[in-house]
């Protein structure tokens, strides 16, 4: 075996490194990040994405009612415009009123159909609406029905909206031609002869 030579460090370098280590783990000597701002020449730029938004019109159908005792129906439509776009198509909105009787209620196998009111038009503003409003008297009436009292016939009153030469909305004339229409069944007693 040989001997092993051991090697002197002075005190004073001892000393340093101790204190060198010391500060490193206590987070004095460590180096602080500083974050310039970007100087007034540079630029940032953004990317912007366009998107391709086509204004349209819409128009929504409301129909409500009123019953009178006597069997008048006094029915009240409005006609508004809920899209972004004018609405510029000759058009009308109708009041189409069908009958069915008991114990099938088929309106198509009673054929019975009736247009009460027809009201052309042609130019509706964003937000703008129209009323559509008329009555009809239902002939032998004899009385609503309640409760446990059955009807022997029903009164499907429809308001609706369609172009004047009855084609199909094109893409552009209206954004949802699904909302065109509203509709209200009316059960109640028919006198018989």
């Amino acid at each position: 075996m040989k001997p092993c030579n051991s090697m002197r460090i002075p005190s004073g370098s001892v000393m340093i490194l101790f204190v060198a280590f010391l500060l490193v783990f206590q987070g004095v000597g460590q180096a602080e990040v500083v974050v310039k701002p970007p100087s007034s020449q540079m630029q940032i730029q953004q990317k912007i994405q366009v998107h391709d938004i086509k204004l349209c019109p819409d128009l929504k159908v409301s129909l409500t009612v009123v019953k009178g005792s006597s069997g008048l129906v006094t029915l009240h439509g409005t006609v508004t415009n809920v899209g972004s776009a004018k609405f510029d198509t000759v058009s009308e909105a109708q009041v189409i009123m069908n009958l069915s009787y008991a114990p099938q209620y088929s309106y198509a196998k009673t054929g019975v159909s009736d247009i009460l009111l027809v009201k052309p038009f042609a130019k509706v503003k964003p937000g703008a609406s129209f009323p559509v409003n008329c009555t009809y008297q239902i002939p032998n009436f004899n009385g609503w029905v309640a409760g446990d009292v059955q009807g022997n016939a029903k009164r499907l009153f429809t308001l609706r909206v369609i172009k004047q030469d009855m084609s199909i909305f094109q893409l552009g004339e209206d954004c949802n031609p699904a909302d065109n229409t509203g509709s209200i069944e009316l059960a109640y007693r028919e006198k018989q002869p």
